[in-house]
């Protein structure tokens, strides 16, 4: 399981990518939420579900996650940001007039 990159739903097959391969396999993502562990998978899309632990970042729209940025679904929105411990953030933004000095 810790191979697996992302789950692609493929009608009633998934694509399954993982870090050396890829497969189809006949079963639904429904199924594969089922059986995943829900600490390690979390679905970020009607069409895919990714590892945890593969995520790079992610923001209010994608997930980015080596190689590949997956589209976050409006459902699943807070669903990422609930499993997902945050240890550091993008450092935040100086105002650029508070750099210059005006004569």
């Amino acid at each position: 399981m810790h191979n697996i990159v992302y789950i692609e739903a493929r009608k009633n097959y998934t694509r399954l990518v993982m870090t050396d391969r890829s497969a189809m396999v006949l079963i639904t993502l429904k199924q594969w939420e089922s059986i995943l562990p829900q600490t390690l998978f979390c679905r970020v899309h009607r069409g895919y579900i990714v590892s945890i632990e593969r995520i790079i970042s992610f923001d209010n729209k994608f997930v980015y996650l080596p190689g590949m940025n997956i589209a976050i679904g409006e459902q699943y929105k807070d669903e990422l940001p609930s499993k997902v411990k945050i240890i550091a953030s993008e450092a935040p933004k100086k105002e650029v007039l508070s750099d210059l000095e005006i004569c």
